[in-house]
């Protein structure tokens, strides 16, 4: 299986590309569930945490996985890829999060605020603020010094 081998960040090669089939979506599901433990399978594409405080959606086999930012409104979201590609994770959640507890750390890419009033603050590893994501607004790229190096965020104004 694919999943054995690690692109550049560290993420399974399965989760960073859209699966092909069917049971290459399972597939994915199970090994998100495994590098994060606790989740529960909510739908054939998604996996929650925390209560749904957190989820995580992997597109659909031969779904348009690219290109539009589709946070739902009081949720903020992130994509794995530039221009809002797929996997998306998504919190609802206030105050401080280790994104490593969902397998999200060192995945971001792109990002969108649905939250009313709010701003998301993207940290590193070493606690610097990468980027902030104030409502609205969707940034189609983080930009080099901040791709793929989110570790915490940190809803504020709750």
């Amino acid at each position: 299986m694919s999943s054995a081998s690690t692109g550049s960040t560290g993420v399974p090669s399965l989760l960073s590309r859209q699966a092909r089939s069917d049971a290459e979506l399972r597939d994915q599901i199970a090994l998100q569930m495994k590098i994060a433990p606790g989740g529960k399978q909510t739908s054939i594409n998604e996996v929650s945490y925390n209560n749904g405080k957190f989820v995580v959606t992997y597109a659909l086999p031969g779904q348009r996985a690219l290109g539009v930012a589709d946070c739902p409104a009081g949720w903020f979201c992130f994509y794995q890829d530039i221009n809002f590609g797929y996997p998306r994770g998504k919190l609802s959640d206030c105050g401080w999060q280790d994104l490593r507890t969902y397998g999200w750390g060192n995945r971001i890419s792109s990002a969108d605020n649905s939250i009313d009033f709010s701003a998301i603050d993207y940290y590193d590893i070493n606690y610097v603020n990468l980027f902030t994501n104030y409502n609205p607004g969707a940034i189609s790229y983080v930009g080099d010094a901040a791709n793929d190096k989110a570790v915490f965020v940190d809803r504020v104004w709750c």
